[in-house]
């Protein structure tokens, strides 16, 4: 593909459709919007199935899924490809027809400033005690409150000193900034497919800029399929989406026109592409997304058998989810040694576990990267996951280390017979952990008021771009409107879990960290779920929905078409 492209005049050529792209009024923006996620609704199941077929190859090329596997993927593949970008672009557009009309988007709760626990100074992290917060979860427009039934997010924004201070620059991010001109190369990750077409249009609609998109070389198979369903935005002559390896990079790099480059992917390959490409990089703006050692807290107490399983059940579904080849599968669970339930949660868990087949080793490297890990040779190319208990850093240095691509993830106990104890032990434990993209917190109803205070206090002061409240932290990134990207203070040199932000279709300023709560237990059962009978037919539905409002319709009947597959899951 390299030897017939042509990226000076490609470059040119885009360069040419972000200088018209500048001056379009938000209302045809968001018309742009709608119509790209009408196209990715028509391309949704061309876009599944390229996904399932990529993700089903065993190491002889052949496909080495069973039928319930290939369900299971079929669900995946959905909900990380077409439902995510889909999502973004309806919420996108939202927000612009909202800016058109008043300037702002329109969030349901005007932003709040909100005052920490001042009284208490033992914070590990010192995060501000007080932001503006604005709340991003639920979109009642797409039934959000039965969907993502009691959940709720909020993104907490520097302190300006008053809302409406916060307001006025909150206004002036909504409008086209001169110095955002220009083309970004945005380089797709391989693991996820949705990934690569929610960093383009992030780019497109939050930064307005074209993109020269390269897709991950594991992703070939993909490339027509994104082309098709992103096809609007190529017919306006603002994304042209290639395959190829180290050289186009460069000489994408190299194109005067370019002026902007995003990475998705592991802090090797930035850094090689860093180093690779210093001079010509040093004036272009770099963002990134490096992935996370992930944490899951779990906050000792009493919880009903119900809630216990739920909670276990998220964990085992967040190990196996695309075989752990997450920059936010969970690697380190973290339990008290004096919890009474500990050993009935992870006997849970393995359980799951074991439950689930093995899969195809698809993504590269990985059968050498779970021998090196493990020291356990890949015999036929397939990839159990597994929770391995009672791992401690003195021990087994490595699983703390970094991040491994292999659906492997460690449980570690830390000390303290009190939730005071509990909390100042474990924030210490995942401060040393690599990375600051996202982590997750189980933490039990009806605790005392001293002990809530202080959960609430861990989980404010963590140090992640997202802290996700009895809930996988990839939802997150899942609901497309609560930023994703690393806590600030990364750099060039040392960029933690990455520099920037993508889906940020509201335009934020100031963006400091998230908080996405969830209730124990949610009903119905996420389709994401490996084990959830009806989970492919759920998400495929979620898409067609989504679709429907996109065309300008209700989705309703979309919604209530669900319901038979949501008692039989």
């Amino acid at each position: 593909m390299h030897a017939e492209f042509d990226m000076a005049s490609e470059c040119q050529q885009l360069s040419r459709a972000a200088d018209r792209w500048r001056s379009v009024p938000p209302r045809e923006r968001a018309e742009l919007a709608m119509r790209t996620a009408q196209s990715i609704g028509s391309e949704s199941d061309a876009w599944v199935r390229a996904a399932v077929a990529m993700k089903s190859a065993g190491s002889d090329g052949q496909d080495a899924c069973t039928d319930h596997l290939r369900s299971v993927l079929r669900a995946e593949e959905c909900a990380t490809g077409p439902v995510v970008t889909l999502r973004l672009l309806f919420l996108t557009a939202q927000a612009l027809q909202s800016i058109g009309k008043t300037g702002v988007p329109d969030v349901s709760v005007r932003p709040r400033m909100t005052h920490g626990q001042n009284q208490i100074h033992e914070s590990p992290f010192g995060s501000p005690s007080s932001f503006v917060a604005v709340d991003v979860l639920p979109v009642s427009k797409l039934y959000d409150p039965t969907i993502f039934r009691g959940h709720r997010a909020t993104v907490r924004c520097s302190n300006t000193g008053s809302v409406e201070t916060f307001m006025k620059l909150w206004q002036e991010e909504c409008r086209p900034s001169p110095d955002a001109e220009g083309v970004a190369v945005v380089l797709g990750a391989g693991n996820v497919t949705g990934l690569a077409a929610a960093d383009a249009v992030s780019q497109i609609f939050e930064h307005s800029r074209a993109v020269l998109l390269k897709l991950h070389p594991v992703q070939v198979s993909l490339a027509p399929v994104l082309r098709a369903a992103l096809s609007p935005l190529v017919e306006a002559g603002l994304l042209r989406v290639v395959v190829g390896g180290a050289a186009l990079v460069c000489d994408a790099i190299s194109a005067q026109e370019v002026t902007a480059m995003h990475l998705t992917g592991g802090e090797e390959t930035f850094r090689n592409i860093v180093s690779s490409n210093k001079s010509e990089l040093r004036t272009k703006e770099i963002t990134c997304e490096l992935g996370n050692v992930t944490p899951w807290i779990i906050v000792p107490g009493n919880y009903s058998e119900k809630d216990l399983f739920f909670q276990a059940d998220q964990i085992a579904a967040s190990i196996a989810n695309n075989s752990s080849f997450n920059c936010i599968a969970t690697k380190v669970v973290l339990t008290s040694r004096h919890w009474a339930q500990r050993q009935r949660f992870l006997d849970r868990i393995e359980q799951r576990l074991r439950s689930l087949p093995a899969r195809p080793a698809w993504y590269p490297g990985a059968a050498d990267l779970h021998q090196k890990a493990t020291s356990d040779p890949v015999s036929d190319g397939c990839l159990q996951p597994k929770l391995l208990r009672d791992v401690h850093r003195e021990s087994h240095p490595h699983w703390f280390a970094r991040e491994w691509f292999i659906p492997i993830a460690v449980e570690t106990t830390v000390e303290g017979k009190s939730i005071e104890d509990f909390c100042v032990a474990v924030s210490h434990v995942v401060h040393d952990l690599p990375g600051n993209l996202a982590a997750s917190v189980t933490r039990p109803d009806g605790m005392a008021t001293h002990d809530e205070s202080r959960v609430e206090l861990l989980i404010e002061h963590l140090r992640y771009g997202v802290v996700a409240v009895n809930a996988w932290s990839a939802l997150a990134y899942a609901v497309a409107n609560i930023p994703w990207g690393g806590f600030p203070g990364g750099t060039i040199e040392a960029p933690e879990s990455g520099l920037g932000y993508v889906h940020n279709p509201y335009f934020l300023p100031l963006v400091q960290n998230s908080i996405l709560r969830a209730p124990l237990r949610v009903w119905p059962t996420p389709p994401w779920f490996p084990w959830h009978r009806k989970g492919g037919r759920l998400a495929g539905g979620v898409a067609e929905m989504y679709s429907a409002i996109a065309a300008g319709k209700s989705g309703l009947w979309n919604l209530v078409g669900m319901l038979p597959d949501v008692f039989r899951g």
